[in-house]
């Protein structure tokens, strides 16, 4: 349920979700030293390169392309199933990819998409400079996304001195919504769930990061609307990325 007054005092859309701490001002933010950051969908719009490379993909073994929200809606678990689910999406019968075409596709997949990741991907408004606000917090990205293309998108942006350290898909045996990429990057933040928010703009992340104890916040401007964020009841939702300003200090 919206809380109207907090919308009022704040002149926003953003929503408190957990009912148990509905914030009225700015000195009742709630306290964070730890956080955690999704990438695709929270830090970078990448939804359009996601998709040409996955039709590129598509094309190389034969299928149909897939639209934007289509793919836009399987993103979230790493290639891996995101070449999965398009797969069996583009089947005739809907039938899942036997493990040949589905290790083709996800090689074929790495490959268009080191050629089409910075054709349209931009970072959300007011991403560096809220980051540079919160100066004085140690800040993780946690995503699905393998770590050697997290690091060349977070360099490319202009972004990687912001962070200590990175999560990706292939640094633990499970990804989000399993709460073990949290887990493991508060450990190599030194420090505890109970100081820590995870960001994201998915069921996932949110799951996530409830699995593993912390706060959580929910961004509307990503890859899932605010109704299916709505749904994992988030302590915050967003809807702009500079209000975490509002919510966290």
């Amino acid at each position: 349920m919206e809380n109207k007054t907090t919308k009022n005092a704040l002149n926003h859309e953003s929503r408190i979700t957990d009912h148990g701490s509905r914030i009225t001002n700015h000195e009742l933010r709630l306290p964070v030293s730890l956080m955690l950051f999704d990438l695709d969908g929270t830090l970078i719009d990448s939804k359009t390169d996601l998709t040409n490379s996955i039709n590129l993909m598509l094309a190389d073994v034969g299928r149909p392309p897939l639209d934007e929200p289509t793919v836009g809606g399987f993103v979230g678990d790493g290639v891996r199933v995101l070449t999965y689910r398009c797969l069996t999406a583009t089947d005739a019968n809907r039938q899942p990819p036997d493990e040949q075409l589905h290790r083709r596709g996800i090689a074929l997949m790495h490959s268009h998409y080191a050629e089409e990741m910075f054709k349209t991907t931009r970072l959300y408004p007011q991403v560096p400079e809220t980051l540079a606000t919160f100066g004085n917090k140690l800040k993780a990205v946690v995503t699905s996304k393998e770590v050697r293309f997290t690091k060349i998108i977070l360099d490319h942006f202009d972004i990687a001195k912001y962070f200590d350290a990175i999560v990706g898909g292939d640094t633990t045996p499970a990804r989000k919504p399993d709460p073990r990429p949290v887990i493991e990057a508060i450990r190599m933040l030194n420090g505890s769930a109970a100081e820590a928010v995870m960001i994201g703009d998915s069921e996932n992340d949110i799951n996530a990061g409830r699995g593993a104890g912390t706060r959580t916040c929910g961004v509307t401007f990503g890859f899932r609307t605010a109704e299916q964020l709505s749904l994992t009841n988030p302590d915050v939702l967003i809807d702009r990325f500079d209000q975490l300003k509002d919510f966290f200090r």
